[in-house]
């Protein structure tokens, strides 16, 4: 993104966070990048409980493009894109955790943790800054979230 970009792109922020949220979902992420001749604009869409459907990525799409084009911000051609985090989803934070305790993750730190630099396991509690991790073998590991390099969720084939 040049430097022009960044004056539109907070402004394209909080309008998107405001359609997004009238829509009663979360905004994930946003991002902008240069291809070829245009700008793709990418936001990925959550909500609190289940999957976001494809007919929620669409009406977030139509409102953003609509409220877009209203207000003329972005002067570059641009392709929106709308999608979800998808099922290997990152976890982002401590509540992240909380919200899919149970699933299977991969973690990996930037230093390692009671021996171990990348672990497996199933997501247990979360307390005072730290997640508790359960492999399918060996003991618990207790990990401070501060440690984590970058984690997300296994996809599981059932």
């Amino acid at each position: 993104m040049s430097s022009q970009d960044a004056l539109w792109f907070p402004q394209v922020r909080e309008i998107a966070e405001a359609v997004v949220r009238d829509n009663f979902l979360e905004l994930f992420e946003i991002k902008a990048r240069p291809q070829g001749k245009k700008l793709v604009l990418t936001l990925v869409i959550d909500k609190k409980s289940g999957s976001v459907s494809l007919e929620e990525c669409a009406s977030v799409s139509r409102d953003l493009e609509k409220r877009l084009d209203e207000l003329d911000l972005i002067k570059a051609a641009y392709l929106l894109e709308v999608s979800s985090p998808g099922l290997d989803r990152p976890l982002r934070d401590l509540e992240d955790c909380r919200r899919f305790q149970g699933s299977l993750a991969q973690f990996v730190f930037l230093a390692p943790v009671e021996g171990q630099t990348a672990v497996k396991g199933r997501l247990g509690e979360v307390k005072e800054g730290l997640v508790e991790l359960l492999p399918e073998k060996g003991a618990a590991l207790w990990a401070p979230f501060s440690a984590v390099k970058r984690a997300h969720l296994v996809v599981e084939l059932k």
